[in-house]
């Protein structure tokens, strides 16, 4: 059987005379047997070191676990026995006799070994340090091998990453250290534990401060891309601590903790306070040169950087930072897990952005100023790709960086990519945001113009106290799920310029702007299965938050299409389906459609919540189903609860739902009104199965062709069974007729009153402009108590 030798030390390096030593079979809690002492005799177990320390002994072939102790502490340690007359190796066959003779060494630290003289050690022995340092708590169990070869006497306690032999990478460095003689001990492996090399991790909450390792830090990330580096749980209070210094990164760069719930931390003291910034940074030097003349020739894929990935984490900044990371033009990224302490989570950003050959400055409905900057005009290949986000938690600690600035923090921001996920996403005063482009018109926001933030899937986002929660600009096929948005200062949930994009399951609650929103072009955009809910606290964020006020809403709007413009070569539109929108303030919330887009709007229900859907001139289509509206408080004279209709000569409808107010109204509130207002060509609008239940009012439902320049032909309105008050009517207000037109042409059978009793259309003769014009509609409503 194979005999080996071991020295019991104390934890300063001396010898520890007559130590009870046990051995156990690996796994078990039984003492091995079969053991014999160095001349082959039999041997008891447990038995006791020598006066020496040295502890020699034989067992079976095995894996054993040696226990040493005096009483006052307790070492143990692995070793592997072997009984067989020769070893195999990748290295080759070589008699026992001889790898006996690099038999393992158990030293108590590294600062010990660094005291040994190197000649008491020979060339490629192994040793185990069972720490690193002697003041620091750790049991690491270190390996490291004798390397004569690498003596260095100028090196005396230095480390160093040195290159090494690797049969798959011609950049691999080894962990290499000298002691105080200069004698060289390299340690194997290719996964980093980062106390096993050298890091302190002595930063303590209790002192605020540690050793500066940002420079060893930066030495390992550049020396070892597309290996491991291991940040285990450390003691509570503790840390690595980074100083001042911005890290970068570069491909292949592998950071993993125990996980964002244990404390696996790093602190830094850089303040990332510019919007790109970060914590940590890649921007490799071959990615600003392949993009610094526009788009690169050749392989398009070397441009980028690739294969990060950051796990298991805390991140935290002394003060605050409005990102932890931010990468340029990358691909393959995974970044989950990571507890952020202060400061913001993952941006990902372009070269062209950075080197500024795209701008927003130019404006030219005949150009796109991405394909200017040199972005692909027909196909998507330039983008970032593959990001993978999960499982962010903590936050930025406080709105900005200084009361009254707009430096905020961001849980994600990508621009320009494809490709990616973002999932489980808690963090405070941070929200989650896309950009591909800039949605302005003449500005790349045309929709013949690609959408360069593609093809990507959001689900279990939370954001509170953030200046906008989830938004985009210039998006396609974005699928967003079961998020939520909470005392926002912005609109909480936005697409910009967006196409087929979709939001399933959004709640909002107190946006000091909108609700939900929708700007610039849209096309194929779903919004469904949503909550926004607005109360009085809507009102106050922007004070609260130290931010400048959202006008018009403030807070009191809770969907709002807006800022839209013709695009004379597509369609626009939007989908809501089966939502709420709830108003608990002074006065009554707001749904409100500007400009520029057809309406689907079917299953919501609104509870105080206004409606205007009949745009400023350039509104397209309403197609209203199923929709219910509840007051519970009393409106002016001359409000409308519910206005809609169409700005061209085109179909609109309302078909199934209800108007109803639990309190009566003043006489002179319209519950619904409907207008037609296309200068050329007859408009078509429906309103059927209605049911108003709005008790004191004299007009429940009001109709006009509202042009006031005597158009020919009049618009049309069709109405069918629908059900008004009793004591209330129908009314015409007849504009178009009243300035010298045609009149408004009708089909209105079976309506009636809640009694029964048939309801006809009544046409003013006269006074309809003045009475329109008295009329106060939307935010005029929502506001009238402010």
């Amino acid at each position: 059987m194979e005999v080996k030798t071991f020295f019991a030390q104390r934890a300063d390096g001396r010898a520890l005379p007559r130590a009870a030593v046990s051995v156990l079979p690996q796994g078990e809690e039984t003492l091995a047997a079969g053991l014999e002492d160095g001349r082959g005799q039999p041997l008891s177990n447990p038995f006791h070191a020598d006066a020496d320390g040295r502890i020699q002994f034989a067992a079976p072939n095995g894996h054993y676990v040696v226990e040493v102790g005096d009483g006052t502490q307790q070492q143990r340690l692995h070793a592997q026995f072997f009984d067989q007359g020769e070893i195999h190796s990748a290295s080759g066959t070589q008699p026992l006799s001889q790898a006996l003779d690099q038999r393992l060494v158990v030293v108590d630290s590294v600062d010990t070994l660094r005291e040994w003289p190197g000649a008491r050690v020979a060339d490629g022995c192994w040793l185990v340090c069972r720490s690193f340092y002697r003041d620091r708590p750790f049991e690491l169990d270190i390996q490291l091998q004798r390397v004569t070869a690498l003596d260095d006497p100028a090196q005396a306690n230095q480390m160093a990453w040195l290159p090494s032999a690797h049969p798959l990478r011609d950049d691999f460095h080894r962990f290499t250290l000298w002691a105080a003689d200069g004698a060289a001990y390299v340690q194997p492996g290719d996964d980093i534990d980062l106390l096993k090399v050298g890091f302190r991790a002595d930063y303590t909450d209790a002192e605020g401060r540690g050793s500066d390792e940002s420079a060893w830090f930066q030495e390992t990330l550049d020396r070892t891309p597309y290996r491991t580096k291991y940040l285990p749980d450390l003691p509570q209070g503790c840390a690595l601590y980074l100083g001042k210094r911005r890290i970068t990164l570069r491909s292949g760069t592998r950071l993993v903790g125990a996980g964002a719930r244990a404390n696996s931390r790093l602190v830094s003291d850089y303040v990332a306070s510019g919007f790109r910034d970060g914590l940590f940074l890649l921007r490799e030097p071959h990615v600003i040169a392949a993009w610094a003349e526009g788009r690169p020739q050749g392989d398009l894929d070397a441009a980028f950087s690739h294969d990060i990935h950051i796990s298991g984490l805390t991140l935290e900044a002394r003060d605050f930072c409005r990102g932890a990371v931010t990468l340029v033009c990358v691909r393959d990224v995974i970044y989950r897990d990571i507890h952020h302490v202060r400061c913001g989570g993952l941006k990902v950003f372009h070269e062209l952005e950075l080197n500024g050959r795209y701008s927003t400055r130019e404006e030219d409905p005949q150009s796109d100023n991405a394909v200017t900057a040199g972005f692909n005009p027909e196909v998507p290949d330039d983008l970032s790709e593959r990001i993978r986000i999960s499982d962010l938690s903590g936050g930025a600690g406080r709105y900005t960086l200084s009361p009254g600035d707009s430096r905020r923090a961001g849980a994600v921001r990508l621009n320009f990519v494809r490709d990616f996920s973002i999932s489980h996403v808690h963090m405070d005063y941070c929200n989650v945001s896309g950009w591909g482009g800039s949605a302005r018109p003449g500005k790349g926001g045309e929709l013949k113009w690609m959408r360069r933030l593609r093809d990507g899937f959001i689900q279990d986002v939370h954001c509170r106290w953030t200046n906008g929660a989830i938004y985009f600009n210039n998006a396609h096929n974005i699928k967003v799920y079961g998020c939520s948005a909470k005392e926002v200062s912005d609109t909480a949930f936005d697409l910009e310029g967006c196409t087929y994009c979709l939001f399933d399951g959004l709640y909002a609650e107190n946006a000091a702007n909108f609700g939900i929103s929708i700007f610039y072009a849209t096309r194929g955009n779903v919004i469904k299965n949503f909550v926004a809910r607005q109360s009085a606290s809507a009102g106050t964020l922007h004070e609260r938050l130290e931010e400048s006020k959202f006008g018009p809403g403030l807070g009191r709007t809770l969907f709002r299409r807006l800022a839209g413009f013709e695009d004379p070569d597509f369609s626009q539109d939007v989908t809501l389906d089966t939502g709420a929108f709830v108003y608990e303030g002074e006065g009554f919330g707001a749904v409100i459609v500007d400009s520029w887009a057809d309406v689907t709007y079917r299953n919501v229900s609104h509870h105080d919540v206004v409606m205007d859907l009949r745009g400023h001139s350039n509104a397209q289509s309403p197609y209203l189903k199923d929709c219910r509206f509840t007051f519970t408080r009393p409106a002016r004279d001359g409000d409308v609860l519910v206005a809609l209709g169409t700005n061209r000569s085109d179909y609109g409808y309302w078909k199934g739902g209800a108007i109803v107010s639990k309190v009566p109204q003043p006489s002179g509130v319209v519950p619904l009104l409907g207008q037609l207002r296309a200068y050329a060509g007859t408009a078509i609008f429906d309103l059927d199965d209605l049911r108003i239940d709005v008790p004191g009012v004299e007009t429940a439902i009001a109709v006009c062709d509202a042009r006031q320049a005597g158009r020919r032909p009049g618009h049309a309105f069709r109405l069918g069974r629908n059900l008004i008050p009793a004591r209330s009517g129908i009314t015409d207000l007849a504009l178009n007729r009243q300035s010298g037109g045609d009149a408004l042409q009708l089909d209105a059978g079976d309506n009636r009153a809640l009694d029964f009793s048939p309801v006809q259309v009544k046409a003013l003769d006269e006074g309809g402009t003045r009475r329109y014009a008295a009329l106060a509609f939307g935010l005029d409503v929502a506001r009238a108590s402010d």
